[in-house]
């Protein structure tokens, strides 16, 4: 039953004259009746033909210009000549805190911003002190970074949180290696360097300074490629203990500060080099997430 109207030429000079001598016929009728017209009959019958003389002034315009030629092409929109379609508003507002039951204890869990349980989302873990969240709320609602489900924990293996938010049906998280980051503030216990690179089976990207001999042995005797983003401040040249030279296996790069900078700007420069690095989410299958193909590796110096 619509699609005839959705098929109406608009730009026809038949659609433009009918409505115009109904437009204008309109108009001399309530200007003729107007003296012996009840004025209530006329306040109500007045904005049904200004809308008349409106629409056939607009159609005369269409016409012209050549905008619209159906009902169906104005409900979609202007022509943009074959461009993209503008992207959607960035998503807004701060994201919510949860906890997640990982071996017998609750690990904390920060849901992002537009975050939603038909996507399978990509995820950071964040390991020592401080807490992000805010931090990851900006860069997301700024679009530098996607939508990471943000997990606060410095113990707790990335395999067991999968396995626990796949047991628990939320959050929903991307099952492939790509997806997943750990970071660590510049300052501070953690070691995620160290972390990534014992637990790179897991992981594809992590950052954080560069560590010290008090963090644990990195070796983990897996070949995946992994993306190193070491924090240096200065002009200084710390070497990541444990960490093999870059090579196909390993990319490394550098967010180098100067001394002095306050730490939540390390952070965010921290979150857009992940942020650069991480894929978004992807809608769910009937199984859950559906895994994106993996990076190929390669340096990313230059951050």
């Amino acid at each position: 039953m619509l699609a005839v109207p959705a098929r109406l030429p608009l730009g026809s000079g038949v659609t433009v004259a009918a409505v115009a001598v109904l437009a204008t016929a309109a108009l001399a009728a309530y200007l003729r009746g107007r003296s012996r017209r009840h004025p209530v009959a006329s306040a109500v019958a007045l904005p049904a033909v200004v809308a008349l003389v409106v629409l056939a002034a607009a159609l005369g315009v269409n016409s012209w210009f050549g905008f619209y030629p159906t009902p169906a092409s104005l409900a979609a929109g202007p022509d943009r000549g074959g461009l993209p379609a503008p992207p959607p508003p960035p998503v807004t507002g701060p994201g919510r805190d949860t906890v997640l039951r990982v071996d017998g204890r609750d690990v904390a869990v920060h849901l992002p911003p537009g975050y939603d349980d038909a996507l399978a989302h990509p995820a950071l873990v964040w390991t020592g002190p401080g807490d992000p969240a805010a931090a990851v709320d900006a860069a997301v609602t700024a679009g530098r970074m996607p939508p990471v489900v943000l997990f606060r924990t410095a113990t707790v293996p990335v395999a067991h949180l999968r396995a626990a938010a796949a047991a628990a049906g939320t959050p929903v998280l991307r099952t492939d290696r790509a997806a997943w980051a750990i970071a660590g503030p510049p300052e501070g216990t953690g070691c995620p360097l160290a972390r990534a690179l014992a637990e790179r089976a897991d992981v594809a990207v992590a950052a954080g300074p560069p560590g010290d001999a008090e963090c644990p042995s990195p070796a983990s005797g897996s070949p995946d490629p992994l993306d190193l983003v070491v924090l240096r401040s200065g002009a200084g040249e710390d070497p990541v203990p444990g960490a093999p030279g870059p090579g196909p296996a390993l990319a490394s790069s550098t967010v180098r500060t100067a001394p002095g900078t306050a730490a939540s700007d390390v952070v965010s420069a921290e979150l857009d080099a992940l942020g650069a690095r991480l894929p978004g989410a992807l809608a769910r299958t009937a199984g859950g997430a559906a895994p994106a193909p993996e990076p190929t590796g390669g340096s990313r110096d230059g951050v």
